[in-house]
């Protein structure tokens, strides 16, 4: 007899994110219609800089929690498209930002939009993708939801502020940290699975656990992305493998080999953070010290905890294939190479 698979997991037993997408293709690629749909403008320029970043990759997962979050709450309208759309545009924008304030070339493997089309442009961009998304909430639907958004996107502003007051910041203690991560990132995850609560009319219990669960995804993601940074192969990574270390960002990686290193190692780590011109062997000697002392292996450790209270936190819910995918997701974010 053929033993059973959740949704997403393949026959080697590893996560398949495409198989996780596949029950809820009719509403992703309704998604992605209304993304180009709604970011038209008769200003040349905005269309073409939201298509370029809309169009450069990514997984859409953000949308998926939510739809996701939608049907295992019960819900059967319509609402969840433009919803996904704002969520996709408010992290849009902050990736316009991101990039102009980080003087990143490269997105997904790609020019990055600032490279290709200035920065100036592309945080005005931003601004209209955040201004469209209030737009879309405006129309109508549960206060709750616009509430949801607007404490999300205040704590994403909160994240990039505190993230550029600690760059550079060898001592960066790891709760700042996790408190920049839960801002950045976690913070919109969270509020995906929120509104597909509140829009499934689920109790508060179940809106709360949902977002027990958003949280700490959204944790664990950032914590992958941090680790993957100075262990993915580039060609695959889409960016430059060290690019945080070289942009000053002081990760969790980083943060625990520099609590244990000793004083010669501190000092390098410390100048390394200060130096305007760090080199390849700067980063080589960085990524030695972090190995030396487990420091990626503990990371991935944290993001893992992370994911199993995340499936904990959905312990209320009945068996459904919609709770199986979104254990799915959780296995994939811990299992993924980029």
């Amino acid at each position: 007899m053929t033993k059973s698979l959740h949704p997403g997991t393949g026959s080697a037993g590893r996560v398949d994110y495409k198989s996780i997408v596949e029950p809820y293709a009719g509403d992703m690629a309704r998604v992605e219609d209304a993304i180009r749909a709604h970011f038209h403008s008769n200003v040349a320029l905005i269309p073409n800089i939201s298509g370029y970043l809309m169009g450069s990759g990514g997984k859409r997962i953000r949308p998926l929690l939510l739809i996701i979050s939608s049907r295992l709450c019960g819900y059967a309208g319509d609402m969840q498209i433009d919803l996904s759309v704002v969520v996709e545009y408010v992290h849009a924008a902050t990736l316009l930002h991101d990039d102009v304030v980080d003087g990143s070339n490269l997105r997904r493997g790609a020019e990055s939009a600032n490279a290709r089309y200035g920065n100036q442009a592309s945080v005005l961009v931003g601004d209209f993708l955040f201004a469209k998304s209030l737009e879309l909430m405006a129309g109508g639907g549960d206060m709750r939801i616009v509430e949801t958004v607007a404490r999300a996107t205040r704590n994403l502003a909160e994240g990039e502020v505190l993230q550029l007051v600690n760059t550079c910041n060898a001592g960066t203690t790891e709760e700042i940290y996790l408190d920049t991560v839960y801002r950045k990132t976690g913070a919109l995850i969270q509020a995906c699975l929120e509104i597909g609560a509140i829009l499934g009319k689920a109790d508060e219990e179940r809106i709360a656990a949902l977002g027990v669960f958003g949280r700490n995804i959204g944790m664990a993601f950032q914590l992958m992305d941090d680790a993957l940074d100075y262990t993915a192969v580039e060609e695959q990574w889409g960016k430059p493998v060290g690019a945080d270390f070289q942009e000053g960002k002081v990760t969790l990686p980083l943060i625990r080999a520099y609590i244990v290193a000793n004083a010669e190692e501190r000092a390098f780590i410390e100048r390394s953070m200060e130096s305007e011109d760090t080199t390849a062997e700067d980063l080589a000697r960085a990524i030695s010290i972090m190995e030396k002392y487990g420091a990626m292996e503990g990371s991935i450790a944290t993001a893992r905890k992370y994911c199993d209270d995340a499936k904990a936190s959905l312990a209320g819910f009945s068996p459904s294939p919609h709770l199986d995918a979104l254990r799915s997701l959780a296995d994939y974010i811990i299992e993924r190479q980029v």
